[in-house]
């Protein structure tokens, strides 16, 4: 089909705007954690290179989308009449090459705002802010997220996709942000991106699992291929419930305040949701058609709660 007239819509849609809380959630929840240090604590807290992550951030997965868009086209992983919901290259609104040059021109976007949140903390002077070492580190990690985003399609189609977005939307963003907002890494942060973290591989998890025949068609191996059907079930539950445990262990232990727990309020629909994914047959793709957008917005709710307790907790402090 040949390359039609874009609309304004077209350009949008073709983003994926409603996986944007896998990107947006990492900012949004960590970013309320390091306030809730700096106002518990006293520790340094650089609230405008927050704000410039957060579209940043969604820059970076908008154009990573894209680009794994055009290599799926390219290698037919999605054909007219796949469950993914990406048709903008099938439909003609883009081609292959067009969807490949938007997505890299959208990374190039998040890459100078990367740059203008390096040179800001390189400058910043009275903090430790201004140890150069936090820009070099800041910026080897900004770095490594770009090649995971750009090679993000050879990465999935070994298995190892789920692995990436846990690095590029929970451990890599938190960590970076941790160093130009507070100028140094906390260990709790490896542990307070978890929850988030592990609900946003299992929106992967469950387009994956959906596509497993698919897949196998296209010649390519993703996670769920490789264990098969019914372990992707189990492990979807997985990741999507351990988050609330994760929460409350890290209550028990002192890591997160009490407020945190209001996550919890989405706990049911995470059982809802993954029952849902245990009581389709293994490979039924029409049954779990729309779960990794559900999964999208179960992820959305539990990370505003989860950002919303430790704000709450900031202003009782």
């Amino acid at each position: 089909m040949g390359q039609r007239k874009r609309t304004i819509k077209d350009w949008i849609i073709a983003t994926r705007p409603w996986s944007f809380p896998a990107s947006s959630i990492p900012i949004i929840a960590m970013g309320s954690y390091f306030y809730y240090l700096h106002a518990s604590t006293g520790e340094p807290f650089d609230w405008v290179s927050v704000l410039l992550a957060l579209p940043m951030m969604m820059l970076f997965q908008a154009g990573g989308n894209l680009v794994s868009d055009a290599a799926d086209h390219e290698h037919k992983v999605d054909l007219p009449g796949s469950l993914n919901g990406v048709r903008h290259i099938q439909d003609g609104q883009f081609t292959a090459q067009g969807s490949r040059h938007y997505g890299f021109t959208l990374l190039g976007l998040a890459t100078l705002i990367g740059l203008l949140i390096l040179w800001r903390i390189f400058t910043l002077q009275g903090s430790t802010h201004a140890m150069p070492v936090i820009s070099y580190l800041s910026g080897a990690i900004g770095l490594t997220g770009i090649a995971l985003a750009v090679w993000y399609p050879t990465i999935k189609y070994h298995a190892l996709g789920d692995l990436d977005i846990l690095l590029c939307y929970a451990l890599l963003p938190s960590i970076g942000l941790d160093m130009v907002a507070t100028g140094h890494v906390h260990y709790a942060t490896l542990l307070l991106c978890l929850p988030f973290g592990l609900q946003t591989v299992a929106i992967l998890h469950a387009n994956n699992t959906r596509d497993i025949r698919n897949d196998r068609r296209a010649g390519i191996q993703t996670l769920p291929h490789v264990i098969g059907g019914k372990a992707s079930q189990w492990l979807y539950a997985a990741e999507v419930l351990l988050p609330y445990v994760l929460i409350a262990v890290y209550f028990l232990m002192g890591l997160a305040p009490v407020w945190t727990l209001l996550a919890w309020a989405v706990f049911p629909i995470a059982v809802k949701n993954a029952r849902w994914m245990m009581s389709v047959p293994e490979e039924e793709e029409q049954g779990i058609a729309t779960l990794d957008q559900k999964t999208a917005q179960m992820q959305l709710f539990t990370g505003l709660l989860y950002a919303l307790g430790f704000l709450i907790s900031t202003f009782l402090t």
